[in-house]
């Protein structure tokens, strides 16, 4: 492996492209006050899939830089180009709503430059500054509707709760520094693989950092924040937060994992119960709550809580399968629920509201859209032929292998139970008549070419899904 210690331009070359082009697109901004926000948005979205590109030709490139603060890996190689894709069509749906204000998509690119670090994190403080630089836009982002008391309650409740769960997160950091000397992840796991610990402030230690990141992720019990931010957040900014924000906190799991793993078992309890635990909880909290929502942001809110659960199964297993499932999962997540949040945006936008009585009828009144999310929605269940199939099959299988037979099972009678609220979805769009001034949703060029986008992959990913998996494979490898 390159041990590459200095500064090393080649490797740093994602997160300097997307400083450049952020600190481009603020002067352009500035200079040009009559630009449209939509021309900044155009610029973001330009900027983040040259950065897909870029983050992918790097994949040749292992080793550790900034003096083993970041690292490049198979995995960092994922991830960065995993968050410029999501934020990249996250920021397309943003386009209908923010016409007039540039600063969304800057807040947007803002993050993604946490992720980027988050997914590269080698040290412990460079994971905490990520968390803080991930999170710290994502909430004034779900305050931009300046004008919706939702809006600010949402932006509220989500700075009270993120500064709640970073300071026991750092807490939980502080006592792993303690206890092995080392801020270094790779140099704390190895400590703990050989050292005799305190069983007591250990476990203490991984409960409160599980705790920081589980926020991120929306697991049980630290999920409370997850309905009320959905559902008064702009729908463009709540698509964003269940996929790529989400998926921050799974790429600081994948970084811990080795410190969490370290010791066979501690007080007779390891990682494997813990994750075990809370995959059954979150799912099964998820999919209960969502059963009786009838604003369809905050069902697709108890339903992220859900497939956090069903993520957190590959952590369970701890294999590399499982992992490999997870970030497998994860690329097919991102279509579904994106394309799931498109439609409720633009029912949002065009029929005055997001629940299920502002979509009765749709099949009858936008039938492309009414087809589009049920698809989006039977693939989050994990019917075949779709995309959410193979994930979840992916997933299960990787526990059978570990004959964790009692989680499978839990994660199985989750996804039937899940049937019941997205069904009920179905029904109300294909078989309900639609209200007395319900409209048709106009099929702009836009709408249609995004619907596409993210129908295509769920549909083709069902049902040919070895080029993405052998990627994955290798990326893990």
């Amino acid at each position: 492996m390159i041990n590459l210690t200095s500064f090393d331009f080649a490797s740093f070359l994602p997160e300097i492209i997307l400083v450049a082009g952020t600190l481009a697109l603020v002067i352009f901004e500035l200079i040009r006050r009559k630009m449209t926000a939509a021309s900044v948005g155009w610029g973001g979205m330009v900027l983040l899939a040259l950065l897909v590109v870029v983050a992918l030709s790097a994949s040749s490139q292992q080793g550790s830089y900034l003096f083993g603060a970041l690292v490049q890996d198979g995995v960092s190689v994922f991830f960065k180009a995993f968050f410029a894709l999501a934020t990249l069509l996250a920021m397309g749906i943003a386009l209908f709503s923010f016409r007039k204000e540039g600063e969304p998509y800057l807040l947007l690119l803002s993050s993604v430059l946490g992720m980027f670090l988050l997914g590269s994190a080698g040290d412990i403080v460079t994971l905490m500054v990520a968390i803080e630089l991930v999170s710290i836009p994502s909430y004034i982002l779900a305050g931009m509707n300046r004008g919706d008391s939702r809006s600010a309650e949402a932006s509220l409740k989500y700075v009270l709760y993120g500064a709640v769960s970073s300071g026991i997160m750092f807490y939980g950091f502080s006592l792993l520094y303690g206890l092995s000397g080392t801020t270094s992840i790779a140099d704390m796991a190895a400590f703990f693989k050989g050292a005799d610990v305190s069983a007591t402030i250990y476990l203490t230690a991984i409960v409160l950092v599980l705790a920081g990141i589980g926020y991120k992720i929306a697991m049980v019990p630290f999920h409370f924040w997850c309905p009320d931010v959905y559902e008064g957040s702009p729908t463009a900014i709540t698509a964003y937060l269940s996929v790529s924000s989400k998926a921050a906190g799974f790429s600081a799991l994948f970084r811990m994992m080795d410190v969490f793993a370290a010791p066979a078992s501690v007080g007779g309890v390891d990682a494997r119960f813990i994750f075990s635990i809370a995959s059954a909880l979150t799912m099964t909290f998820g999919n209960l709550g969502a059963l009786h929502q009838m604003n369809l942001k905050r069902l697709l809110a108890y339903s992220s809580i859900a497939h956090a659960g069903y993520l957190l199964m590959g952590f369970a297993a701890g294999t590399f399968e499982a992992y490999q499932a997870v970030l497998f999962y994860l690329v097919v997540y991102l279509f579904m629920n994106l394309g799931a949040f498109l439609v409720v945006d633009a029912a949002g936008r065009k029929l005055g509201g997001e629940t299920t009585e502002h979509i009765k009828g749709l099949g009858k009144t936008s039938p492309a859209l009414a087809l589009a999310l049920a698809v989006f929605l039977f693939s989050l269940v994990g019917l075949p032929p779709l995309a959410g199939f193979i994930g979840k099959f992916y997933l299960f299988s990787a526990l059978v292998k570990e004959n964790m037979w009692a989680l499978a099972l839990i994660g199985v009678a989750n996804s039937v139970v899940s049937l019941v609220y997205y069904v009920r979805v179905v029904r109300d769009m294909f078989l309900a008549d639609p209200v007395a001034e319900a409209r048709p949703i106009p099929m702009t060029a836009g709408l249609g070419i995004l619907t596409v986008a993210f129908l295509a992959p769920t549909i083709l990913l069902g049902i040919w899904w070895g080029p993405l998996a052998g990627w994955v494979a290798a990326a893990m490898k």
